[in-house]
């Protein structure tokens, strides 16, 4: 694993058995144990920064939940019943007569 720039030096302590697979593995990749461990931790980096998003989104999900149920209490039990078809007419209609409203106003300052 070739890479460029500037590099840190970290010191860690291996278990022996450790040193051992990574020096193996290291050998039979003809690259250095340091070269090894830097695309170890690199991919390890990559598979916890996935996880940290999946677990925020998770808890999100989670936080939805709880805000529904106590939704549900405050309506006691009642769920709030909306036509998502009329609402989005409505949306679309309002956003209609805006885009009318702005091109009529430049239709009176252009004149």
């Amino acid at each position: 694993m070739a890479t460029t720039g500037q590099k840190y030096r970290a010191q860690i302590l291996l278990e022996p058995e450790q040193h051992k697979k990574l020096a193996e593995i290291a050998t039979r990749a003809g690259r250095s144990v340091s070269d090894v461990v830097r695309e170890a931790v690199a991919e390890y980096v990559v598979t916890r920064t996935h996880e940290d998003q999946w677990e925020r989104r998770l808890r999100a999900l989670e936080r939805i939940k709880q805000h529904r149920e106590e939704m549900l209490r405050e309506r006691g039990g009642k769920p709030i019943e909306v036509d998502l078809v009329k609402m989005l007419d409505e949306i679309r209609e309002e956003r209609d007569n805006e885009l009318l409203a702005a091109r009529e106003d430049l239709a009176r300052h252009r004149s």
